[in-house]
């Protein structure tokens, strides 16, 4: 006798935009160099969204701290992590889209809340690291002093003359085992710009499982919208996490909200308000 199955409600992420201002001058970004923190933040419209969400049979798989970077209005990140705590929610995550390595962003990251952080290391070069960001990066940043790094992700950009080859790959991997972090991701620039074009490597080109100890995992797809696979490298008795997103449609954002300190809003698109 075969039993019915049991419908599995929607599920949303949220992703909550602190600022559209930057301390980074990325040349592939199109917030770059931004200052403009935007709009007076309303924390308890925040918390209107979420409860509203929590109480119309969707799952709320995660909440994201996030931006322009995060890390520019530490004050408002504190008072939103503070209500979080106070209001006991959970699966709350920060998004530093820069990098974490600068002082400001490691008090962030030192937070006991975070369920996971978000970094960007596009490099294992310093100098090269400096050059990207626009500021001197010191060593010392790579410390995480006071950080569990079991909740750092890095993401790393595929740029021409940056990381663009199996090579400087399979020295990014080292490089961030070496930092004790235990997963990356790597992603292809979005032609979002010249820079993007001209710099853009075809995350295809590379099959992974040629560099030594790098094992398929699982990979997972919808169609023309996004593609995404899962490895393991493996070196000296230490594992580290790979994640490879091959393609991803920027307009494809059904289950994603984005509260903008004013807005709620459906996906990305500034002109999609829904409260």
């Amino acid at each position: 006798m075969s039993v019915p199955g049991i419908p599995i409600a929607p599920s949303v992420n949220l992703f909550v935009k602190v600022t559209n201002g930057c301390n980074a001058q990325c040349s592939f970004c199109s917030n770059a160099s931004s200052l403009r923190v935007g709009n007076q933040f309303n924390i308890d419209k925040l918390f209107e969204v979420i409860h509203e969400i929590k109480s119309k049979d969707l799952i709320l798989n995660r909440i994201n701290i996030t931006g322009g970077e995060p890390s520019i209005v530490p004050a408002l990140v504190k008072d939103i992590v503070q209500r979080m705590i106070s209001e006991k929610i959970d699966d709350v995550h920060l998004h530093l889209n820069t990098n974490g390595l600068l002082p400001e962003s490691q008090r962030l990251m030192q937070l006991d809340r975070w369920d996971s952080i978000s970094i960007s290391i596009h490099h294992f070069s310093i100098k090269l690291l400096s050059e990207l960001y626009g500021y001197q990066i010191s060593p010392s940043a790579f410390y995480f002093d006071g950080i569990d790094k079991n909740r750092i992700n890095v993401s790393c950009n595929l740029i021409k003359g940056y990381i663009d080859s199996l090579e400087s790959i399979k020295r990014m991997l080292d490089f961030v085992l070496d930092l004790g972090i235990p997963r990356i991701g790597f992603v292809a620039l979005m032609k979002i710009n010249e820079f993007c074009k001209d710099h853009f490597i075809d995350i295809d080109y590379f099959n992974l499982e040629n560099i030594p100890h790098v094992y398929f995992i699982k990979s997972m797809n919808r169609g023309m919208n996004c593609k995404c696979s899962n490895y393991l490298y493996n070196r000296d008795t230490k594992v580290l996490e790979i994640y490879m997103r091959n393609y991803a449609n920027p307009l494809y954002c059904e289950s994603s909200l984005v509260f903008d300190g004013e807005y709620l809003r459906q996906g990305f698109h500034d002109d999609n308000i829904i409260y």
